[in-house]
C-alpha cells in the first residue's frame, strides 16, 4: 500500500473510532436520562468506550500498532454484541423490546467493519466468526430459557434480524470474491498490455507504445511535444567485436543512465535496433535542446567499461500534433541524419528550430529514483 493511501486509510479508521465513541456516549446519556439503560449496558458501554479509546491511542502511537488497534476495536464490538444477545434474558420487561431492537440494529456493523478493516480473505473469516459467535449466543439464550419464554414479537424480531445479518454477510463476501476475480483479470490485462507496448530488453516503451502516445498527442493538438531521436554511434562495431550479448548489456546500461536524465513525465522508448526516441510533453525549443544535450553528455561521460565507448547523436524536433505523425517523424529523422553526417556525438535541430547560442547544462530537474 502506498504512503498516501495508508495515511487516508488511517484517517478513516480514526474517524470511525471517534464516531463510535460519540455514539456510545450519546446513547449512554440518552438511555440514562430516559430510563432505557439496561443493566447490561450500564457496565458494557464504559467497557466498549474504553476499547475504542485505547484503539485510538494505539493508532496515534505509530503505524506499528495499527493492526493491534484495529483488532482491539473490532473484537471489543463483537464481544459487546454477542454478550448483549446473552443479556436479553435479564432485560426489564418495560424496556426489553427497545434494547433487543437497539442491539440487533447495530450488529450488522460487525460484518461491514470487518471488510473495511481487514484484507479480503481475513475479512470474510472475521465476519463469519462474528456471525457464528452471535448465533452461539442466541442458541445459548434459547436453550437456557426455552422457546416459551419469548413472545411472537420478540422471536420474530430476532429471527428477522439474524436472517438479515446472514444475507448481509453473504452479500459482502460475494462482493469481495467477485472484486478479487475482477482485480485478477485486470492485472492480467495490464500485464498483457504492458508486454505488448514494452521492449523486453531495456524495459522501456517499444515502437508500438511510442506510436500510441504520439497518436494520442495528435488527437488533442496544440501543446508542443519535443521529439528527440537518439542513435548510438558505432554500436555495430561493439556487436561485431564483442558479440551481441555484450551489445545488449551496453544498450541496457546506456538506457538506464538516460532515464536518470529525464523529467518525471518524459518518456524514452526503443524505436528500433540502437535508436531510441524521447517524448517530452509541454517542452519549449530551448528546453528540448538542453534535454538532448544533457542526454548526449550522459552517454559521452559513461565509463568505457559500461558503454564501450559508444556515444549518441540526436535529432531534435518540436511537434504540436498538427501535420500528421509521419511528417513529425520525417522531420526528426532528417535532423538525426544531419547530426550523424556532421561527425556524430552531437545534436542537430529540425528545420525551423532556432539553436541556442551555446550548449548549456540542462536545467530541467531529473527524474528521482529512475
Amino acid at each position: 500500500m502506498d504512503a498516501k493511501l495508508s495515511r487516508q486509510r488511517t484517517l478513516i479508521v480514526r474517524l470511525m473510532l471517534a464516531a463510535g465513541c460519540v455514539c456510545i456516549v450519546g446513547l449512554w446519556m440518552f438511555e440514562a436520562q430516559t430510563g432505557l439503560l439496561s443493566a447490561y449496558d450500564k457496565y458494557a458501554y464504559p467497557l466498549l468506550l474504553s476499547g475504542f479509546v485505547a484503539s485510538l491511542l494505539m493508532i496515534g502511537a505509530g503505524a506499528r500498532y495499527r493492526a493491534v488497534a484495529e483488532w482491539t476495536a473490532y473484537l471489543s464490538f463483537v464481544i459487546y454484541c454477542a454478550a448483549g444477545v446473552c443479556s436479553f434474558r435479564t432485560l426489564d420487561p418495560d424496556t426489553r423490546l427497545y434494547t433487543i431492537a437497539n442491539t440487533l440494529q447495530w450488529m450488522p456493523l460487525m460484518y461491514v467493519t470487518a471488510f473495511l478493516l481487514f484484507p479480503k480473505r481475513q475479512a470474510i473469516l472475521a465476519a463469519a466468526g462474528a456471525f457464528a459467535l452471535a448465533v452461539l449466543a442466541l442458541s445459548w439464550l434459547v436453550i437456557s430459557e426455552g422457546p416459551g419464554a419469548w413472545t411472537y414479537i420478540h422471536g420474530s424480531l430476532i429471527l428477522n434480524a439474524y436472517a438479515m445479518h446472514l444475507l448481509t454477510l453473504l452479500a459482502l463476501s460475494l462482493f469481495i470474491v467477485t472484486q478479487e476475480a475482477l482485480d485478477r483479470v485486470r492485472r492480467q490485462a495490464e500485464t498483457l498490455e504492458s508486454a505488448a507496448f514494452t521492449d523486453p530488453l531495456t524495459g522501456v516503451a517499444n515502437r508500438r507504445g511510442l506510436e500510441r502516445m504520439m497518436t494520442r498527442h495528435a488527437e488533442a493538438p496544440g501543446m508542443h511535444m519535443a521529439l528527440i531521436l537518439l542513435d548510438m554511434d558505432h554500436f555495430k562495431q561493439v556487436n561485431d567485436r564483442r558479440g551481441h550479448l555484450h551489445g545488449d548489456r551496453v544498450l541496457q546500461a546506456i538506457v538506464h543512465r538516460l532515464r536518470q536524465g529525464l523529467r518525471e513525465d518524459d518518456v524514452i522508448g526503443r524505436w528500433g535496433g540502437d535508436e531510441f526516441l524521447v517524448l517530452a510533453q509541454d517542452t519549449s525549443s530551448d528546453e528540448a535542446q538542453r534535454l538532448a544535450e544533457r542526454l548526449r553528455k550522459i552517454a559521452a561521460d559513461m565509463p568505457r567499461s559500461e558503454a564501450s565507448g559508444v556515444t549518441l547523436s540526436a535529432g531534435v524536433s518540436l511537434w504540436d500534433g498538427h501535420g500528421g505523425l509521419n511528417e513529425a517523424l520525417r522531420r526528426v529523422d532528417a535532423a538525426l541524419y544531419v547530426a550523424k553526417h556532421q561527425g556524430r556525438d552531437q545534436i542537430a535541430l529540425a528545420d525551423g528550430m532556432v539553436r541556442l547560442p551555446a550548449p548549456a547544462e540542462m536545467t530541467i530537474a531529473p527524474q528521482s529514483g529512475a
